[in-house]
């Protein structure tokens, strides 16, 4: 009787792991890509979240809000930037000031605001947006991925109006974020 050997030879293991090799390494990028892309769109997310829960109990509760960046989640930094997180207080700088919410670091991304929000973002008790001093307050904050491609959009603006309602649009991050 003939013995009938099934299974796999060396080279033939050793091809089917080179091409799945292959495979992965081809992969690999657009993967990465899509994961950099989710964080991008998370962090947008979480922000304009953060900015319409603050402009919301300001209008509901008819008090100040203040929305700025915060290293620790204690108080407003001067020095933090918006992806190491922030902090978000009703009725800041008196007595009475409340913590409402906390948002840690954001890993993966880059958050840049224009000169009138790199230091926060507060709402007047009607709800309009404001600046410390009481002027009128619009601009943008620009989310990146750490590693930008020039091949496509690849970041997210969001663009805060002078009624306070904040849109969400692509962009184009620099290649150095």
């Amino acid at each position: 009787m003939g013995r009938c050997l099934r299974g796999f030879s060396l080279l033939e293991c050793l091809v089917a792991l080179a091409l799945g090799g292959i495979c992965l390494v081809l992969a690999l990028p657009a993967w990465r890509d899509s994961l950099q892309a989710q964080r991008v769109r998370a962090a947008c997310e979480i922000l304009n979240d953060a900015l319409r829960l603050a402009r919301l109990d300001a209008r509901a509760h008819a008090r100040d809000v203040r929305l700025c960046p915060s290293r620790d989640g204690g108080a407003c930094d001067e020095q933090a930037r918006w992806e190491h997180g922030w902090v978000t207080l009703a009725a800041p700088g008196s007595p009475g000031e409340v913590k409402l919410a906390v948002q840690g670091a954001l890993a993966g991304v880059r958050i840049d605001a224009s000169a009138p929000l790199a230091h926060g973002a507060g709402f007047d008790a009607a709800g309009w947006p404001r600046q410390p001093a009481g002027a009128l307050l619009m601009g943008r904050w620009r989310v990146c991925p750490l590693r930008a491609s020039a091949r496509r959009p690849d970041g997210r603006e969001l663009v805060m109006a002078a009624s306070g309602r904040v849109r969400e649009q692509p962009v184009n991050c620099p290649g150095d974020a």
